[in-house]
């Protein structure tokens, strides 16, 4: 069958569908995104939780386009508790439903996941702008989680002419392919740094442990050697006094103070005008101690 057009219509005899227009559009126009600017429809990671950004921009698939003039979000499910996923961010142009968006494809279930794969049938079209991988538990997206896939052709690419198309699926390739690399130099540096900075710091706090011991044990020593030595002091002082208490007057007071604690009624209370003495003593018939007080003789 020959088509042709666009040609003026004479009482209806051109007419064009929608699809006229694309099928016209993609002769020159190839499917991708828009060059400029450089974060055209780039996904980036949002401020809340499971949410992406997508960056204003262009594109087209099919002779089909969708413009996005401002920051598009979208929101993705948490991280399953045990199973990891990859989760891809496509423009659709689906043709049952006439129109042209941006969709999450979620992606499957499991301890390796890959990335959904895209639809592209007589329903639907679609070009991937990220992948982004929901590791198990993840509860927040961070922009180390997206791999953008716009530059890949296989799956979206700039717009082009179909004719000079220009490939940069090597050039994405070699990128990727470096990151990967730098990634695991800079994990490995990571890691040996960790371990130099925890050995230091553990020798460090043994140190100081040690010095902290050694430190309480002379002050410890410093400490006991003082106190006998005043405890030595004090019974020095303490028998010099009490042998000058035994040998003057001031004895006395001494000997009263053994008379009371020898004393069996050592106390005394007042009746009227009467004084008894009052104490406690064993009782050899009821076995007890017992209550005792007499009047003292005046």
């Amino acid at each position: 069958m020959i088509k042709f057009g666009m040609f003026n219509s004479i009482n209806g005899d051109r007419r064009y569908k929608a699809e006229d227009f694309a099928q016209y559009f993609a002769t020159f126009i190839g499917n991708g995104i828009f060059v400029k600017p450089s974060d055209c429809l780039q996904v980036m990671a949002g401020t809340n939780e499971m949410k992406v950004i997508i960056r204003p921009g262009k594109a087209w698939i099919n002779g089909y386009y969708l413009i996005n003039d401002e920051d598009y979000n979208l929101s993705l499910a948490v991280g399953d508790s045990s199973l990891n996923r990859i989760d891809r961010i496509v423009i659709r142009l689906d043709f049952l439903l006439r129109k042209m968006s941006v969709e999450v494809k979620k992606g499957a279930l499991s301890a390796s996941p890959v990335a959904p794969t895209l639809k592209r049938d007589a329903d639907a079209y679609e070009l991937a702008l990220a992948d982004i991988y929901v590791s198990k538990g993840t509860l927040t997206v961070s922009q180390a989680l997206i791999t953008d896939t716009r530059l890949n052709n296989n799956l979206c690419g700039y717009m082009h002419n179909p004719i000079y198309q220009v490939d940069t699926t090597t050039i994405f390739n070699q990128y990727q392919g470096w990151f990967n690399d730098y990634s695991v130099t800079k994990e490995a540096e990571f890691l040996r740094w960790q371990t130099q900075v925890t050995t230091a710091l553990e020798q460090w706090i043994d140190a100081q442990e040690q010095d902290f011991l050694s430190w309480r044990q002379a002050e410890e020593a410093l400490y006991h050697t003082w106190l006998q030595g005043r405890k030595d002091g004090f019974d020095t002082w303490f028998a010099t006094v009490k042998d000058i208490l035994n040998t003057t007057a001031d004895g006395n007071l001494l000997n009263k103070l053994n008379d009371h604690e020898d004393a069996s009624m050592p106390h005394k209370f007042l009746i009227g005008t009467n004084v008894y003495k009052y104490g406690f003593a064993f009782n050899p018939v009821l076995q007890c101690v017992s209550f005792i007080y007499e009047e003292e003789n005046v």
